[in-house]
């Protein structure tokens, strides 16, 4: 789950629309979160982290209510650096990539949504903590990321929140 703020322009000039701006409240997304991690050293290792949000929230704009239908995927990849001590593996990571985006604008007084589609440059740093609860079986106590997009002419910056089960091979 994540916070969103949207900043879109709905309409180009160019598109003979009035050039409308409007800011969409923040809202939250559900999803799912994977990583793959290849271990260089104990406390280094080359990340490849793979993520989905979806979400239907509707907002008041303008006295309207108006529905944002958003699917977005994230594919980055970086360095995490690892220190374990026992059971417990706190990391911090550094990734880099790119991420896609889909979004339906929908409201009574409109006849046909504005979708718009983007692919874009996308980056998330943080850590998380991991604990090992049997040999090859790890838990995934908390994650937090500050993930970074660009999406509509404006940056999205975002918190990514997980939690989970972890296989070592």
């Amino acid at each position: 789950m994540r916070g969103y703020a949207a900043e879109a322009s709905l309409l180009s000039p160019g598109s003979g629309g009035s050039g409308a701006t409007f800011a969409f409240p923040s809202f939250g997304l559900n999803g799912w979160n994977g990583s793959v991690v290849v271990n260089a050293t104990s406390w280094l290792g080359g990340e490849a982290d793979f993520s989905g949000f979806y979400g239907m929230p509707t907002r008041t704009v303008a006295r309207t209510p108006v529905t944002l239908g958003m699917h977005e995927y994230n594919y980055m990849a970086g360095p995490r650096f690892t220190y374990r001590h026992g059971r417990w593996a706190p990391f911090a990571h550094a990734l880099f990539g790119g991420s896609r985006a889909s979004v339906v604008i929908g409201a009574a007084e409109v006849i046909q949504p504005i979708t718009i589609v983007e692919t874009k440059y996308a980056m998330a740093f943080g850590g998380g903590v991991d604990v090992r609860v049997y040999r090859g079986l790890a838990l995934r106590l908390a994650q937090g990321d500050w993930l970074v997009t660009n999406f509509v002419g404006g940056h999205q910056k975002n918190i990514r929140l997980s939690a989970g089960f972890v296989f070592q091979l």
